[in-house]
């Protein structure tokens, strides 16, 4: 859209040359009723967030004064320049008509006073998010660096890559924005339809809630009747003050009861369900069991954590087929209580305590979870993302133990696989700092799936790729990379070390492998099924005898990873087992 100025008349300054005036006769705007308009340089950050046209007035944009929610803007960067009448009157029709059918209204509000308590000078649009990120990296623990132990270049030269969508959200950014995010994808992936596919019912015990559904309070569950206690209070404009220690403490009586909520029989079932062996799954590699300790605890108080595992736990059950048919869970009972997630989450969002609580973080983890049992293509990589987004804006340090730690861990786990489905990098660029000299067992263990995150980062680069995909960028970069797998190796302690196991059977095609605890076994499955993708995807040069050996490598990873997985036996390692066990029956 052309600037004012550039619909004047351009003077030649070459008189006596009718050719030069004609190359610059001036581009005439179209006839009709269009107007020449300024482009606004940096949106206010309500409409940012939104992503959506912002007039640019100050100090208050139209959307801002039409909502009479505080307006800001990045200090560092406002701009003064004027619209004309015309345009700021179709920005601010547009903007009645978005409003008109904004469901988050409240939502918005509280991202216009987090986002006002943010630091502008890191956001500023000059160079890449790229660069942006190195710059933080060093205070902020989250920056793109490379690994302090390695001297490749093909490793300090950050090979790990980056991935488009991990600047979606930067680290100074707030944790409000990222879960307001997150909440439009959850959102956007409910519909009736879900509903209707599934034949759930409305109402009864344990029922579908929707905020419209006219259920008597009388007829609905504990459970349900504690989802709703979130609908009894609304924030006003003073909720959105500075917060102090005494108005954080009563704005979390909003989102969460004062006492445990009280289960239905089956509804302890499903809790059971979950803490027997789901929780275990998200606990994987951490001795102090952070998750299975702490969430349980968080969710008997908070009915949007709660309906999220009993959504997972009766979707799982749905699933095993160890369970009778009559005891078994159906698939509308778990849709049943997602909604009910999403009810909750939609109102406990407008509270800035919540939008920064352990209890969105596990609730954003759980849903995740939820969404892998169900084999969501879309869906799941859309909620990574929205896991990663809030995960990023708490600055996580992922090697100190916390529920943030095996949080990021548990969704990396899950990144790595739809990461190699989709044959696309992972989205963290986060690298270690520990050297192998302070890493626990569990920490090395936990190191074995980092590395494997690298090996899927190398396997979604082709030669369409500039530098990365040429064939001396190729054999360096897998250079790096072996020797990363090979200092891990020259570092196992004897937890890794297999003991004695029951011979091959005639009708057993691999010998089985025994490593107890077997969660260090599933490290070892790990480790080889990043060697088997390293040399199904490196360039094989040394001819035949190259050619053999890469072979024999695939091979005898396959004997090991198969070894193993038929002595893993553990609820806690066969989520990730079967994954192995599939890449290394689909490279065979």
């Amino acid at each position: 859209m052309p600037d004012q100025d550039e619909t004047q008349p351009v003077q030649s300054t070459h008189l006596g040359n009718d050719d030069d005036v004609s190359r610059k006769r001036p581009h005439q705007p179209p006839s009709g009723s269009r107007y020449p308009r300024k482009r606004s340089l940096k949106a206010c950050h309500v409409c940012r967030a939104r992503k959506t046209k912002c007039d640019n007035v100050h100090p208050t944009c139209g959307f801002c004064a039409s909502l009479n929610i505080r307006c800001s803007y990045d200090e560092a960067e406002k701009d003064h320049s004027a619209f004309d009448p015309a345009s700021l009157e179709i920005l601010r029709q547009l903007n009645q008509i978005i409003t008109s059918q904004d469901d988050l209204l409240h939502t918005v509000r509280s991202i216009a006073a987090t986002q006002s308590q943010c630091v502008p000078s890191a956001l500023s649009p000059s160079g890449t998010g790229h660069t942006q990120l190195r710059s933080l990296g060093d205070t902020l623990a989250w920056g793109v660096i490379g690994m302090q132990d390695q001297h490749s270049p093909y490793v300090t030269n950050d090979w790990g890559g980056w991935h488009p969508d991990s600047a979606a959200t930067t680290p100074a950014a707030s944790a409000g924005v990222a879960a307001v995010r997150w909440f439009g994808l959850l959102a956007n992936d409910v519909s009736r339809e879900a509903v209707e596919e599934a034949d759930a019912p409305l109402g009864g015990e344990g029922g579908f809630l929707d905020p419209a559904d006219g259920q008597n309070e009388e007829d609905m569950t504990p459970l349900q009747r504690a989802t709703r206690i979130i609908d009894k209070h609304t924030p006003n404009a003073s909720d959105n003050a500075t917060p102090t220690r005494m108005t954080t403490i009563i704005e979390e009586n909003f989102w969460q009861t004062a006492e445990n909520i009280c289960l239905l029989d089956r509804e302890q079932v499903l809790f059971a369900n979950f803490l027997n062996r789901i929780c275990s799954w998200l606990d994987l590699f951490d001795p102090g069991r952070t998750f299975s300790t702490r969430v349980p605890h968080l969710a008997v108080r908070n009915a949007g954590l709660l309906n999220a595992i009993l959504a997972l736990s009766a979707y799982h059950q749905s699933l095993d087929e160890s369970i009778s048919l009559d005891e078994r869970a159906d698939q509308s009972i778990a849709l049943q209580y997602y909604y009910q997630t999403l009810h909750y989450v939609q109102k406990a969002m407008r509270y800035p305590t919540y939008q920064d609580s352990q209890e969105l973080m596990a609730t954003t983890l759980i849903v995740s979870t939820y969404e892998m049992l169900r084999g969501s293509r879309k869906d799941w990589e859309h909620h990574l993302q929205g896991v990663f987004w809030i995960l990023r804006s708490r600055q996580i340090k992922v090697e100190v133990a916390s529920l943030e730690s095996t949080t990021w861990w548990a969704w990396l786990r899950q990144d790595i696989w739809v990461a190699f489905r989709e044959k696309r990098r992972t989205y963290s660029t986060w690298t270690p700092k520990k050297t192998y000299a302070e890493l626990s067992s569990h920490e090395l263990a936990s190191r074995a799936v980092w590395i494997m995150a690298q090996v899927v980062n190398y396997c979604a680069v082709d030669s369409s790729d500039d530098v990365e995909g040429t064939l001396p960028g190729r054999l360096g970069w897998a250079k790096a990379l072996r020797k990363m797998l090979d200092e891990w190796y020259s570092h196992l302690t004897m937890e890794f070390s297999p003991l004695p196991a029951t011979s091959r059977n005639s009708d057993q095609v691999f010998q089985p492998r025994l490593i107890h605890p077997q969660c260090f076994g599933l490290a070892m499955q790990i480790h080889y099924v990043s060697r088997i993708l390293l040399c199904a995807h490196e360039p094989c040069l040394g001819g035949i005898e190259a050619f053999i050996k890469h072979q024999r490598t695939i091979q005898d990873g396959i004997e090991m990873v198969c070894g193993i997985g038929m002595t893993l036996t553990e609820d806690a390692s066969s989520m990730l087992s079967s994954q192995c066990l599939f890449i290394g029956e689909y490279l065979a």
